[in-house]
């Protein structure tokens, strides 16, 4: 079975993360990954030469057009993240009921007065379908073209061609799915410059939205309070507690967000089920109709020291640290596995922070999942790239296949020469034998001819000549044979002359009971009259039986009758009785003597 591996990358604010995960029939593995730093995401330069080192432990990015490529079963998807907070999103309800393929029509019509900026400069895509027996809804999923663009043309200057991009928020919802997330929960992802805020329910993302609150502004709020540089200020936040100053600031920023977050999921769940009563847990609904959910805290920024106490206490939500590689390693059947002891070192540090990347690479590799804001002319540009190399592919096996078959035609061609001009060798060997037996052959078969009977009109004319020894009754007054060469076709016409209807009958009878001749068909019968005597005439047709030949040979050729003494006896067995010679006697050899003298 051939392994279908995935990379997928990540561009952060200060950092870019990648894995790469395999799939094969024992299951899905993570077989690498790396997580390279810059300090200004702005200098798009810096961006590159860090995506560079990103790429370094995968060696070169693969060519597209290389022979190796080509035949390769082996194939490598590059897929990429979006951050949530470049991607808008909205619910499109009241939509008719369509199928699949009519849907994505009927979306694009819908999209044009719904998407937040002008339908040429977007890029939009759609997910979570809900159909009732009256209508369709979906979630509309857009993003300007130009942060795609971006995006892309970072990696293209690195050789990366990607074809597949993923909104960061259902990256985390597969990275949920995958980590045994059974009940209601929020996830919060906090990043360096954002945090992305997704409820997840029945393992499926129902509402999800970024605010612009991350590490960094933490770093800020230290270094202004304590007076200290950036740097000092980002090595501090790790050591000051989430509920003391100046981190207790940063910490009740992010109290406020997520409780508007709640409560947005809160109306969006009401919105989306109809049903009131299904609220959602937080600061002013403490409490879950059917379970209580959970905080999942991940990302750089919640490493703070007792973030995820001091939130379970004000949201009255439990809330935990996840660590979205060792959940799925627990929960799915997706094994770590690496050989070099710094990419285990790497997953120690940053395993909490790859909850995007993960994600995005194990959304590529579920055909389920079929959201992308790749660019229509890219994604078609790369599905005709692939298809040339497959026109290529099949064009170089078509010629080595063209190849193999001349030579080994060539091949062929010169053993059966070979062989020909052996068996020749050997004919002409036999050629002198063959000719003297094909001469003693043709005087064999000359003789069989000469011995073998022939049919001839006598031998028919003969037979009648027995059937018809009274001739006052009938006679005949023509007769007619045609294809004699060939006895099984021949056709023998007569005509007959009687002197009553009872005559010609008796002479038909006596034709079918001759054993000689078959198919009789007399014709019809008719009358004249003669020296004042009624005359009955009738033409027959026949043919001769399979056993005529031999019934004529007999008759020309008849054995002569061997005549056989009665007093002597004929011996049956297949040997003669000869009696053996009797003993000489002394007076036998003194008769002999007198004869001589």
């Amino acid at each position: 079975m051939a392994k279908k591996r995935v990379v997928a990358i990540d561009i952060g604010t200060h950092t870019a993360k990648m894995v790469q995960l395999e799939q094969a029939s024992t299951g899905t593995r993570l077989i690498n990954a790396n997580v390279v730093t810059y300090r200004d995401a702005d200098d798009r330069y810096q961006v590159a030469q860090a995506l560079e080192r990103l790429w370094e432990p995968l060696g070169k990015p693969p060519k597209q057009g290389n022979l190796r490529a080509l035949f390769n079963r082996d194939k490598t998807e590059i897929v990429l993240a979006i951050s949530r907070y470049l991607v808008s999103t909205k619910r499109l309800t009241n939509l008719p009921v369509a199928t699949d393929d009519q849907l994505a029509n009927i979306v694009a019509i819908a999209a044009e007065a719904e998407l937040p900026f002008r339908i040429e400069e977007a890029i939009f895509t759609y997910h979570d379908v809900r159909r009732t027996s009256d209508a369709t809804s979906v979630e509309l999923i857009s993003t300007r073209r130009s942060s795609v663009t971006d995006h892309l043309d970072l990696l293209e200057q690195n050789g990366v061609v990607v074809s597949g991009i993923t909104p960061s928020m259902i990256a985390i919802a597969e990275v949920a799915a995958n980590s045994g997330c059974t009940k209601p929960t929020f996830i919060v992802d906090i990043g360096a410059s954002h945090t992305d805020f997704c409820f997840i329910a029945n393992g499926a993302l129902r509402f999800s939205r970024s605010f612009r609150l991350g590490g960094n502004n933490l770093s800020e709020h230290i270094r202004s309070a304590l007076n200290m540089d950036t740097d000092t200020a980002a090595e501090e936040k790790r050591r000051i507690p989430a509920n003391e100053a100046p981190t207790s600031a940063w910490t009740t920023q992010l109290i406020t967000e997520l409780q508007r977050s709640i409560a947005a999921a809160n109306l969006q769940n009401e919105t989306s089920d109809g049903d009131a009563g299904n609220n959602i847990a937080g600061s002013e609904s403490p409490t879950f109709s059917a379970t209580e959910p959970e905080i999942w805290l991940s990302g750089g920024g919640a490493r703070v020291p007792d973030l995820a106490a001091v939130l379970e206490t004000e949201l009255n939500i439990p809330a935990v640290l996840w660590n979205p590689l060792q959940a799925i390693e627990q929960c799915a059947d997706i094994k770590i596995e690496h050989e070099q002891a710094e990419v285990e070192t790497l997953l120690d540090t940053y395993g909490d922070t790859l909850a995007v990347s993960l994600g995005v690479g194990l959304s590529a590799l579920n055909p389920a999942i079929q959201v992308s804001l790749l660019p229509k002319e890219t994604a078609e540009t790369i599905t005709q790239t692939a298809r040339q190399r497959q026109i290529l592919a099949a064009a170089g096996l078509g010629i080595l296949i063209i190849g193999g078959g001349i030579f080994g035609g060539y091949t062929l061609q010169r053993r059966q020469q070979q062989r020909s001009e052996l068996v020749d060798q050997r004919l002409a060997n036999y050629a002198q034998p063959m000719a003297a037996a094909k001469e003693q052959l043709g005087r064999e078969l000359a003789l069989t001819e000469m011995l073998a009977h022939h049919i001839s009109p006598l031998d028919i004319l003969h037979a009648l000549s027995e059937m018809f020894r009274d001739r006052t009754q009938v006679a005949w007054t023509n007769f007619n044979v045609t294809n004699l060469n060939v006895p099984e076709t021949a056709r023998i016409t007569f005509n007959l002359e009687g002197s009553s209807h009872n005559a010609i009958n008796t002479l038909i009878g006596a034709l079918e009971h001759s054993g000689v001749f078959t198919n009789i068909r007399p014709g019809e019968t008719t009358t004249i009259t003669q020296d004042r005597k009624p005359i009955f005439q009738v033409q027959v047709r026949c043919n001769l039986t399979p056993s005529a030949v031999k019934t004529f040979a007999k008759k020309r050729y008849p054995m002569p009758d061997i005549p056989i003494n009665e007093n002597e006896s004929v011996a049956t067995d297949d040997e003669p009785n000869i009696e053996p010679p009797a003993p000489k006697t002394d007076e036998m050899e003194d008769q002999k003597d007198e004869e001589d003298n």
